[in-house]
This record gives C-alpha cells, sequence and structure tokens, in this order.
C-alpha cells in the first residue's frame, strides 16, 4: 500500500513541471500541488473543532465551564472556516486574474 502512494507522488511531481516553466506554471503547480491541498485541509480541520465545539457545547449542557469550552471551540471553528473560505476566494481570484491576462 505505501508503495503504491509513494508511486502516485512520484509521478505526480515528475508530470507536474514542464521543461521550461513559466511563471504561470510555476504558479498553477504551486496552488494545485500546496496551496489548494492546505486550505482543504485546514477548512476540514476547522470544521472538525466547529463540530467537536457543538458536541462538547451539546454534552455539558448542565456544566457552565464546559459550555463556555464548547463555545470557544464553535466559535473558533466558524472563524477558521471564514478565514480558508476567503483565502480560497481570493486565490481564485488572483487564479483567474492572471489566466486572463496570459
Amino acid at each position: 500500500m505505501s508503495s503504491l502512494m509513494i508511486n502516485f507522488f512520484i509521478k505526480t511531481a515528475e508530470a507536474a513541471i514542464p521543461p521550461k516553466p513559466t511563471l504561470g506554471d510555476i504558479i498553477k503547480v504551486t496552488w494545485n500541488d500546496a496551496i489548494r491541498p492546505a486550505i482543504i485541509f485546514l477548512f476540514i480541520l476547522a470544521t472538525t473543532v466547529f463540530i467537536w465545539g457543538l458536541i462538547e457545547f451539546i454534552a455539558n449542557a448542565e456544566s457552565e465551564e464546559g459550555r463556555t469550552r464548547g463555545k470557544r471551540n464553535i466559535v473558533y471553528g466558524i472563524i477558521g472556516m471564514t478565514i480558508m473560505l476567503a483565502t480560497g476566494a481570493i486565490l481564485v481570484l488572483l487564479d483567474n486574474f492572471f489566466k486572463s491576462i496570459t
């Protein structure tokens, strides 16, 4: 199983960069291979924090401290999701802008 994953990453890395890369090619590779997966991962992480906050808030309904922790995690999750959505939107706008120039 691990050799299959290693082969996938090696083939992806070899196929990603053309022989004479332009700035647009470098930006595209960076976007597809690094930035976009990181944004998706962080959005999933923020969603997990939000859901964990909901569970914590509901499970500790009788405890003020537990509800406070739950509320804090809900707020952190919402802030994280908002930041990742805004970051993704800005990067899509930049990508469209650079596509329109070329």
